[in-house]
């Protein structure tokens, strides 16, 4: 009777601190398996089919087993209310191989092709802890790149790497999502008024010209000009001692009323200074913020 209740003990240990097994699906030629919003084509049909297919409402993705499956049932909660909350989906994955180029290509790739993100703009973020490149990689989309901008990024790493380093990666996620919380309750950075998510979730920076400095610079060349053509015909009038009078051949003066207005002109870039969010295109052509470090 020992023995067998010995075994049942070990057994309930055993399966509380192993994690779930992820399910997935098949990504075939025939069936893709991506959004209804994404476009297959010739450039991106090696990358959708490198990239596991999920349920894209588990949120939490431990393929490397790096949870036990309590800590992935307080994360899936911990995640739920950080959506409610701020209404920026949020996903986490643990890979063991990576068979793509980077840690950020599999994060902006798997976010992507599994429908993640709330709205046309497809707000949310992933978390990737990479086993194999060694390597911590936050992915943001719509307005997420606009809340995270690249100071939030390195801060809210860092608010998790010491637990990371000590392979703690439980807590490590938990005060990550902590921080990515508390940013987003302090409200956009200043650094990003200017940076633009169009309907469409594609970023970029707008650059104002102020109408005031504009008719500035055209009052001081007008007054330039005015005084040189001045002093031309000034020297003219004064070689002729015999009659002064203004040749109309001489000079023709024509004054021009401008009206000078407000413009904006939109300039697509991949990063900014002051505070700003740096961000790039995926395989799949959206736009995608975030950063990463090795570990």
């Amino acid at each position: 009777m020992r023995k067998f209740l010995t075994f049942f003990i070990i057994l309930f240990f055993f399966i509380q601190n192993v994690g779930a097994t992820v399910t997935t699906y098949e990504r075939t030629t025939d069936d893709y398996l991506v959004p209804n919003s994404i476009t297959v084509t010739s450039s991106n049909k090696s990358s959708i089919l490198k990239t596991p297919a999920v349920d894209e409402k588990e949120k939490v993705y431990d393929f490397a087993n790096l949870l036990s499956s309590s800590e992935e049932e307080n994360l899936y909660l911990k995640i739920n209310n950080y959506i409610e909350t701020s209404n920026y989906d949020l996903a986490i994955v643990t890979i063991n191989y990576n068979n793509k180029d980077s840690a950020m290509e599999y994060a902006d790739d798997f976010f992507d092709y599994n429908n993640f993100g709330f709205s046309s703009k497809r707000d949310g973020i992933l978390i990737l802890i990479d086993m194999d490149k060694r390597k911590i990689w936050i992915s943001t989309s719509g307005m997420a790149i606009k809340m995270y901008n690249d100071s939030r990024i390195d801060n809210i790493i860092d608010a998790g790497y010491n637990y990371l380093t000590s392979k703690d990666y439980y807590n490590c996620l938990i005060k990550m999502i902590d921080k990515l919380d508390s940013y987003f309750i302090a409200g956009y950075p200043s650094g990003n008024n200017n940076l633009i998510i169009d309907d469409n979730g594609n970023s970029y920076y707008i650059k104002k010209i102020p109408y005031i400095l504009i008719f500035l610079m055209s009052g001081v060349i007008c007054a330039i000009t005015s005084s040189i053509l001045y002093c031309k015909t000034s020297s003219k009038i004064k070689k002729q001692n015999t009659v002064t009078y203004i040749n109309p051949n001489i000079t023709n003066i024509i004054k021009n009323d401008q009206f000078v207005t407000t413009y904006t002109s939109r300039i697509r870039i991949q990063s900014s200074s002051g505070g700003g969010s740096s961000f790039h295109s995926s395989s799949s052509g959206r736009s995608h913020g975030g950063g990463g470090r090795s570990f």
